[in-house]
């Protein structure tokens, strides 16, 4: 069974406050190094039974947005929704 995670992006983020958002709200290791790498690492090793909806993401990075959509094309069962 999914676990569903949300992550509410409202207003603009700078990228070390989206990773904080994005830590605060799903299970990440301790280390977690809080960029884009370890964030793909996180989806792609942890994430195959994981939805994340990403709510009022309009002003996020491309950059931001891609390592999740490669993240989800990488991994079997992972869901990721920008809303």
């Amino acid at each position: 069974m999914k676990k569903t995670f949300v992550v509410d992006l409202e207003g603009k983020c700078r990228p070390c406050a989206l990773q904080r958002r994005f830590a605060a709200a799903l299970p990440v290791p301790p280390d977690y190094g809080r960029n884009l790498d370890a964030m793909y690492d996180v989806l792609t090793e942890y994430g195959s039974e994981w939805r994340i909806e990403f709510r009022n993401s309009a002003h996020v990075p491309e950059m931001f947005r891609q390592v999740c959509m490669d993240a989800a094309a990488d991994t079997p069962g992972l869901e990721i929704v920008f809303g």
